[in-house]
């Protein structure tokens, strides 16, 4: 049986919650580290510009954590995440436009925080600095990121990821140059790349923070584990549960509704009552 008892979770400001504006969603997770040990915790987009942020997110963790190239893996890891993040700009027409609306949203409802007697102005102010950075970040964005999309190593790399073993010795032979140079030359040519990421994942990382900080978890139980309630509009919904657990959540949705179903890791084993933390993450604070 799936099955643990009930572990509160860590509270954050205030619940806020918000339903699915789309008029059906299936949805697969975006797995993300938990502050509390031996928790998964579950991202799951109810917009597409959530799904945006978070396909995002995990790009700049794949980056962030291969960006040493010390080995095979980490240079491909590394590669694979540049050309996601290039793939991923072209295809979003207004992302720069609705970055800069939600920081809008956020710096707005900060500002009138700061008449609030009992407000920490300190926190406000370090919250107000980084959408200010955030904004600076964006404003460098353009949809022709020249350094990545004219760096002859990047050019010859990009489309071999849509072939079955396209990286090698005689279809990417300038690739396979770059990664016997030193180190110390290798890590030149990555922090360029790098940088190019800055514009959009310091206002998206910046939002998400503040999206974030401003749920919390409520406790639920998956009755046979499903579990099916109505809510207000929100952009993602996160789910938290311990790793002991031998099962995954999947979430659908349809316009208020929200279906929240564990499936079991060993396929036809049962699945008994699941309890776990579920939050609302809306699109603002408040």
């Amino acid at each position: 049986m799936l099955y643990y008892s009930t572990t509160q979770g860590t509270a954050r400001f205030s619940l806020l919650p918000r339903p699915c504006e789309e008029a059906f969603w299936f949805i697969l997770p975006v797995i993300r580290p938990s502050n509390m040990s031996n928790m998964f915790v579950y991202d799951f987009p109810l917009s597409p510009k959530a799904r945006t942020y978070l396909k995002f997110e995990a790009i700049f963790k794949r980056v962030q954590d291969c960006a040493e190239v010390k080995t095979e893996a980490e240079t491909m890891c590394l590669m694979r995440g540049l050309v996601d993040f290039i793939d991923l700009i072209d295809g979003s027409g207004a992302l720069k436009i609705d970055i800069g609306k939600d920081l809008d949203k956020l710096k707005q409802k900060l500002l009138a925080w700061q008449s609030y007697p009992d407000a920490d102005a300190g926190l406000l102010q370090e919250l107000l600095e980084q959408i200010s950075t955030s904004h600076q970040a964006l404003n460098t964005f353009t949809r022709q990121r020249t350094v990545l999309q004219n760096d002859p190593v990047m050019e010859s790399i990009k489309p071999r990821f849509l072939t079955p073993a396209g990286v090698n010795d005689f279809d990417t032979p300038l690739f396979i140059f770059w990664t016997h140079l030193s180190h110390e030359e290798k890590m030149q040519s990555v922090s360029k790349w790098v940088r190019e990421l800055d514009c959009i994942r310091i206002p998206v990382q910046t939002i998400l923070k503040l999206w974030r900080l401003c749920s919390d978890y409520q406790t639920r139980v998956a009755t046979n584990g499903f579990m099916q309630e109505t809510s207000e509009p929100c952009e993602l919904i996160e789910i938290k549960y311990p790793q002991h657990v031998r099962g995954y959540p999947v979430v659908s949705g349809f316009q208020s509704n929200i279906n929240v179903r564990f499936l079991p890791y060993t396929k036809g084993a049962p699945v008994g009552d699941i309890t776990f933390e579920l939050a609302y993450v809306r699109g603002g604070i408040g």
